[in-house]
């Protein structure tokens, strides 16, 4: 028997404790927690533990070359991740610090007018950067930005996930239904009544506002 992960909020479906087999649920079957569609599980795979292998973490003066400068935009999703990680850890005074780069840094970006298509090429982007992130972070053992890494990853693959089912069923899919969004982490939940806990940071609900 097999087992099957909600990559959005890590809901695990085991076919031994179900009913009908994960293969077997019908393709418009969404996760019970956050509604992500069946195509976002993966199977699980157990593997045997092995020892972690020495990591090297090399200078910044070594990759000097790679790196490059920061857009604006960055800059500001970076500080608002922070500012909302300072938030859940009730640290207000550097909430607010990282609150006010954040404006500053979207006051000098420049802004453009793009298309659906735009929209979906950038968010395709955006999840490719930060698995490059993450594998930068797990090769560094840097804890810290694996969380905020895991956090943007998973909210960049819900809007993915928006984004393809609107593509199939248009503005009916959003017309008479509430969009909530969470205040920490961003997770985005199309629907009329949104989840108890937030599925990707797990604070209460209360935290998961309305659009407006």
């Amino acid at each position: 028997m097999k087992k099957y992960r909600c990559k959005i909020c890590g809901y695990i479906y085991d076919d031994e404790k179900e009913k009908v087999k994960f293969a077997d649920l019908p393709e418009d079957w969404t996760c019970p927690l956050c509604g992500a569609p069946k195509s976002m599980f993966e199977e699980v795979v157990e593997e045997e533990k092995k020892f972690p292998e020495e990591v090297v973490v090399p200078s910044i003066e070594e990759n000097d070359d790679d790196l490059r400068v920061l857009s604006n935009y960055e800059k500001a999703f970076i500080c608002s991740n922070l500012a909302k990680a300072c938030e859940k850890e009730y640290k207000e005074e550097e909430k607010e610090l990282f609150l006010q780069l954040t404006d500053q840094f979207l006051k000098v970006e420049k802004k453009v007018n793009g298309t659906f298509t735009d929209l979906v090429h950038a968010v395709h982007e955006e999840i490719s950067l930060l698995e490059e992130a993450d594998r930068v972070a797990d090769k560094a053992g840097d804890r810290g930005a694996k969380r905020v890494i895991t956090w943007a990853s998973k909210t960049a693959n819900v809007m993915k996930m928006i984004l393809e089912t609107y593509e199939k069923k248009g503005i009916d899919y959003i017309l008479n239904s509430k969009i909530w969004v969470c205040d920490i982490c961003g997770f985005v939940f199309i629907g009329d009544v949104p989840p108890k806990v937030c599925p990707i940071c797990k604070v209460p609900g209360f935290k998961i506002l309305e659009v407006v």
